[in-house]
């Protein structure tokens, strides 16, 4: 279920965006097939795809995770302990080399 909601609002802020799911597959390195399996819900999404995504969109995981399944998540008053999504792709970054 989480994935459905979870693919759904991946979805809706890509159709926003007016990028295709030819561009996402592209820009992830997937099959167009893939890709569609995961906005609907059909795969899960690993953590690396979901920081991807979520960098490709403009938006961080936390509000992709957070609006998909609101009621799961504590949300901390102590905002520097949340990664913001610059460090996330230089941790990734630091990680594949």
């Amino acid at each position: 279920m989480i994935n459905t909601k979870v693919g759904s609002r991946i979805k809706m802020i890509r159709r926003q965006l007016k990028i295709t799911e030819n561009e996402m597959s592209e820009r992830l390195g997937i099959s167009i097939l893939h890709y569609s399996q995961l906005e609907n819900g059909h795969l899960k999404i690993t953590v690396d795809q979901l920081i991807t995504i979520s960098y490709i969109l403009g938006v961080t995981p936390q509000s992709i995770i957070l609006e998909a399944k609101k009621t799961d998540f504590i949300i901390f008053e102590d905002k520097e302990s949340i990664a913001q999504p610059s460090e996330i792709v230089i941790f990734r970054k630091k990680k594949i080399i």
